[in-house]
């Protein structure tokens, strides 16, 4: 590609990313600049991609790119390098993954009848705060979680810890409306992770917390489990430089 067959293509993909950001950011005035709607995207995490603090300085540079370009095109020339990667973010933003490219389909899970000592031995080699509770058709049928012992304890402060404890014991604590401070909610595979990310942010300070995002086909909790996200999952959406 030559030096101006590559100050095009960047003009062009960055005249496309503007559009899409000034989308994202629904401000009302008559005129908002790429940097306003980057800022304002950047620090209300109104997308996953952005949201990432190397990829917001980097459109930032792009910014300072484009101006400089739209002035005086002979001054500077976005290097091959550059262009790859400022292609890759814009398109992972204009056309956003789906939930299942971005789930762990790998899903650690643990059944009613499975014994509690187990289920911690699972939690702690894999390093996992939650774990979802499958049926023989792999539908979620609740979700065991770090505070699962203590909603127990505290609904029965007699109960006897030992290692015939099974998941079934826990049940009024596990389902998936029966966690004191987190919610789970299902979504389809084809959810752009954008309205995924929407759901998984707390919005308001007494808004429970969203411990995991159960993908399936449809996003019906009677279908089979493909895979899970988490917050963690979508600040992992990093981008090679």
């Amino acid at each position: 590609m030559t030096e101006d067959e590559r100050i095009d293509t960047f003009l062009t993909k960055f005249k496309e990313l503007e559009k899409e950001l000034l989308a994202i950011a629904k401000l009302k005035d008559d005129y908002v600049s790429f940097s306003r709607a980057l800022n304002h995207i950047y620090y209300n995490r109104l997308n996953p991609i952005v949201a990432d603090r190397d990829v917001y300085d980097f459109l930032k540079t792009a910014s300072d790119l484009r101006n400089i370009l739209s002035h005086e095109n002979d001054v500077c020339i976005p290097s091959e390098k550059f262009l790859n990667k400022f292609i890759k973010i814009a398109t992972s933003i204009i056309s956003p993954y789906s939930c299942y490219d971005v789930c762990t389909k790998d899903v650690a899970y643990a059944s009613l009848g499975m014994r509690i000592k187990d289920v911690m031995k699972i939690m702690e080699d894999d390093l996992l705060t939650h774990l979802p509770i499958l049926d023989n058709e792999k539908r979620v049928v609740g979700v065991f979680s770090r505070s699962s012992f203590f909603d127990l304890v505290k609904n029965n402060p007699s109960l006897t810890i030992d290692e015939e404890l099974t998941v079934y014991d826990f049940q009024k604590v596990i389902g998936l409306d029966d966690h004191l401070n987190e919610s789970f909610y299902f979504v389809s595979r084809n959810m752009n992770i954008r309205r995924a990310f929407e759901m998984i942010i707390k919005k308001k300070a007494h808004d429970k917390i969203v411990g995991l995002l159960l993908v399936t086909e449809n996003g019906k909790k009677d279908e089979a489990l493909l895979g899970v996200i988490t917050l963690t999952d979508l600040a992992k959406l990093q981008l090679d430089s």
